[in-house]
Order: structure tokens, then C-alpha cells, then sequence
């Protein structure tokens, strides 16, 4: 179990930088051995040594010891920091980034890979390692949840045990959509806990009792389940979804509307843009709540303070655009 903690101080942004000039520090998680990731990191480490560029490839043998790993880097070759992995890989690595103000990039070596498709970055890794050492600087927006950062999305509820059981599923059963969907309906299966939530959506006050409640920062993502929402995350603004306590059959008609894209049709699914978010219980209930930030649970302290932060993070994009995946 991880507890928040406060981030550290986010350093002002710097002046306009040569990234061709930096040294890179590619930062990898070894928890999967899969033949995937091995042909991958062959095919990075032969896109880092043909640009000539001062590069060096660090693996955390543990996923607990990447956050350590990250920030050592930081303190030692301040630079382009990479992540090549998933969204858990992404997320401790951008958050160190963000905090030092220091560029940010991604190598997608995860199931969906939503943030990297958004901006166009290829899913290849030896393309994607070329992006890194020829791409560009573009500042994009991020999500906070109590200070702590999120890339994608970041949930209560629901919504987050479906997140925690598929990566249990997928740990067992292979990391692959067919995976995550059939664990989402093993999920659905199971009893749920309705909360009675007080909510300040961009000052507006209301009530409700719900299942889940998302928080979206990826367009992509939001077109992808059909959503009108992904206009509101293009200009800059949360998507927000609650959720109403419903029955088994009910919440199976979500999973295969979101699976369809069709969720803009969903019954009974509430659904805002927002800058900034105010969450807490109605009844004054115990003081900390479990969210998944980017996939990851962490327990947070009441009132949740969810918002989105615009031109937070420096992250390097394809130099010419591409189109989305």
C-alpha cells in the first residue's frame, strides 16, 4: 500500500532548452520478462547508440525501487527523462520530471498506451527511441489529485477495483485487451459500495450517491469510449464521470457500451467538465480514500483536490506530427 505524500516544491519553468544537447537517461521497469519487452530494450538500446547521443539505460529490479531510481537520475545526469513502459512506468517518471522541470518522454511498452497515441508518439519502440533523441519540446497539460500527478486518469470506487483486479488478471493471464475486458466482467460480478459523495464542480455544490467517480485527462481515451467529454480535455479541462448505484445487468451494459463506444448513451451517467474538483464524503466518514492514479492505488487524505494544470509538462513529441493510433 502507498500513502501520499507531499510533492516535492515544482520548480519554475525553465527557458526555452537545446534538448539535442542533453544527456538521456532511459528509465525501465524490469518487472516483466515477457519476450516483448527483451526484443524492446534490444531495439532501444540500438536507436540510443545510433544517435550518438550521451545516453544511459537504467532498470529497476523492482517496481517499488523506480521512484528512488528516478530521482537519483535526476539528481545526477539532469536531462531528458524516459520512460519506457506503462502507465505505472509513465506516471513515476513524469512526476519526477514535472517536479524538477526537466523534459520529459515516453517509449510505450504498455497494453493501451493512451498518452503516447494522443500525442502521436509511434508504439514502435525503435521509432519511438528516434522521437526521443530527434523529437521536439511541447508543454501539455496534467492532472493532479492532492498535489500527486496523473497522466490519464485518476478514479474512486468502482472504477478502481476494476483497475486493481485487471492488473491482477493480467499478471496471470497475459497483458492483453481480451484480458482486461473479461476481468472487467468478473469484476461487475462482485458486490460494490455505493458513497455518498459532496462535490464542488468548479464551484458549483452538489450531492450524490455513486458507485465510481473518473477523472479523465485524455482526450483519446474519453473518444475512445464515446464521450463527448473529449472536446472538454482537448481545451485544456477534466472530464468527470459519476456513476449512480445500478444492478449487475446495468453495470454489464456500461462495459460493453464503453467496449462499443457508445457510452455517451450510458443511462443515469453523469457527466461534467471541469477545472478543478472538490471531493469528500456527505456523512463525514473516515478521512482516507483509495484512488487509482494511472493505474496505481494510493491511499489520500480528505478532501480530494482533483484538477487540471495547463502546460505543466515538458514532454518530447514527434518533430513532425503523426496521426494518432
Amino acid at each position: 500500500m502507498i500513502s501520499d505524500t507531499s510533492p516535492a516544491p515544482v520548480a519554475p519553468a525553465p527557458p526555452v532548452i537545446a534538448v539535442e544537447r542533453l544527456p538521456i537517461t532511459v528509465l525501465m521497469n524490469a518487472r516483466s520478462g515477457s519476450k516483448d519487452k527483451f526484443d524492446a530494450r534490444s531495439a532501444i538500446d540500438e536507436a540510443l547508440k545510433a544517435s550518438g547521443r550521451d545516453v544511459q539505460v537504467l532498470v529497476a529490479r523492482r517496481p517499488r525501487e523506480l521512484s528512488a531510481l528516478v530521482r537519483q537520475a535526476a539528481d545526477t545526469r539532469p536531462g531528458i527523462l524516459v520512460a519506457a513502459g506503462g502507465d505505472g512506468t509513465l506516471n513515476t517518471v513524469a512526476s519526477v520530471a514535472h517536479a524538477r522541470a526537466l523534459p520529459f518522454a515516453v517509449i510505450p511498452l504498455g497494453t493501451f498506451n493512451y498518452f503516447a497515441r494522443d500525442l502521436g508518439i509511434p508504439l514502435d519502440a525503435a521509432a519511438a527511441t528516434r522521437v526521443v533523441t530527434e523529437g521536439r519540446l511541447r508543454r501539455v497539460p496534467v492532472g493532479l489529485v492532492n498535489g500527486r500527478l496523473f497522466l490519464n486518469n485518476a478514479s474512486i470506487g468502482l472504477y478502481r477495483k476494476l483497475l486493481e483486479h485487471r492488473e491482477v488478471h493480467k499478471n496471470r493471464f497475459g497483458r492483453h485487451r481480451l484480458v482486461a475486458l473479461a476481468s472487467a466482467l468478473v469484476t461487475l460480478l462482485r458486490e460494490h459500495r455505493t458513497y455518498r459523495l459532496r462535490l464542488d464542480i468548479d464551484g458549483q455544490p452538489m450531492t450524490l450517491p455513486a458507485l465510481t467517480v473518473f477523472f479523465g485527462r485524455n482526450a483519446l481515451q474519453m473518444e475512445q469510449l464515446g464521450l463527448d467529454e473529449a472536446v472538454c480535455v482537448a481545451r485544456g479541462e477534466l472530464a468527470v464521470l459519476a456513476l449512480p448505484p445500478a444492478s449487475r445487468l446495468d453495470l454489464l451494459g456500461l462495459i460493453l457500451r464503453g467496449a462499443a463506444a457508445r457510452l455517451e448513451n450510458a443511462p443515469d451517467l453523469r457527466q461534467y467538465c471541469a477545472q478543478r474538483v472538490h471531493l469528500d464524503w456527505l456523512d463525514g466518514a473516515a478521512r482516507r480514500i483509495r484512488v487509482a492514479i494511472d493505474g496505481e492505488a494510493i491511499d489520500c487524505t480528505l478532501p480530494l483536490v482533483v484538477e487540471s494544470v495547463p502546460d505543466a509538462l515538458q514532454v518530447i513529441v514527434p518533430a513532425q506530427p503523426e496521426v494518432r493510433q
